[in-house]
């Protein structure tokens, strides 16, 4: 299974527990005025990597994580690489590595319940309060985020918001 991937940051501090190798992957629907990673957007940049590549390479700094970290996958938009990142999560688990997804929660929710299937932790970020803030600055909608909150949650995969921006939300 193939990805396609910007960059990587071997020492994250601020994308889940503990210290984190992060996989920033391209690709992504929205078109936030606040983007940090618009070179993310377009599906085709970056790097291409199997999972099994890309595991074989993040294994190589499991002595800086070590047991409290893990890696996050994050974006542009992970979910619109559905199949590679549940392919390299699940490699990753096969090694007992914690897995956390970094995500607007923007993809195909068919599709994200098999990343999910093999994620620890959920870190969704919502990008504002109410769908016309969301249309209007981001073209993308909050009832999606929302309901892939949802699925998440019936799923029993613990939800937070990213760090770097977290805020609170109730969606219930």
């Amino acid at each position: 299974m193939e990805g396609r991937v910007s960059s990587v940051q071997s020492m994250g501090a601020v994308d889940g527990p503990g210290l984190r190798y992060v996989v920033f992957l391209q690709g992504c629907p929205l078109r936030c005025a606040y983007c940090h990673n618009p070179e993310t957007w377009d599906l085709t940049g970056g790097t291409p990597y199997t999972a099994e590549d890309l595991c074989k390479t993040i294994l190589r700094y499991r002595p800086y994580f070590g047991e409290n970290g893990g890696v996050t996958v994050s974006g542009g938009e992970p979910l619109l690489q559905p199949e590679f990142v549940a392919e390299l999560f699940r490699r990753l688990h096969e090694h007992n590595i914690h897995t956390a997804l970094d995500t607007a929660g923007a993809g195909d929710l068919s599709r994200a319940k098999q990343v999910l299937k093999h994620t620890d932790l959920v870190l969704c970020d919502i990008k504002f309060p109410t769908e016309a803030q969301y249309k209007a600055h981001c073209g993308g909608s909050l009832q999606h985020t929302v309901d892939f909150m949802r699925l998440t949650e019936s799923m029993h995969i613990p939800l937070g918001a990213p760090r770097r921006r977290a805020q609170s939300f109730r969606y219930g």
